[in-house]
């Protein structure tokens, strides 16, 4: 394996243990500088099989719409490495799927094609005052 690579694979060494910034944080997710939605964070405390945080993620695309929680954790952090490096790589925005079975109607949502975002945090007020805007809640996560 090349430098590079072990590099990629190696545990990742957290700049703030605490993740301060991602516990209630929000930031921007651009494509070609424009905004796309909004990644929300809490921070929580993962106990086993080691103690450490344990932060959690959801997209909010500009029309509102959450999409499905997910987490990050040590000792890769891929999410973590990529928004401290101003970008995330993730799934662009679900679409909603329909199809008939034994003539009943069921629907679901199919994740959009990977994209890569760039990404930068909002300012603590603002992303308070965002977090209300966007309706977002513990539970969403």
């Amino acid at each position: 394996m090349d430098g590079q690579g072990e590099q990629a694979t190696a545990a990742y060494v957290l700049p703030d243990p605490q993740l301060r910034t991602y516990d209630r944080g929000l930031g921007t997710l651009r494509v070609e500088g424009e905004i796309e939605g909004y990644l929300a964070s809490i921070v929580g405390k993962m106990r086993f099989p080691s103690a450490q945080v344990w932060p959690w993620f959801v997209v909010v695309w500009i029309d509102g719409t959450k999409g499905d929680p997910f987490e990050d954790y040590g000792p890769h952090w891929w999410t973590v490495r990529e928004l401290n490096a101003g970008y995330l790589q993730h799934y662009g925005r679900s679409v909603t799927s329909g199809q008939r079975f034994f003539g009943k109607r069921f629907a679901g949502s199919v994740a959009g094609p990977p994209r890569r975002f760039e990404f930068e945090w909002l300012p603590r007020a603002e992303a308070a005052s965002k977090w209300q805007e966007l309706g977002l809640v513990d539970t969403d996560f």
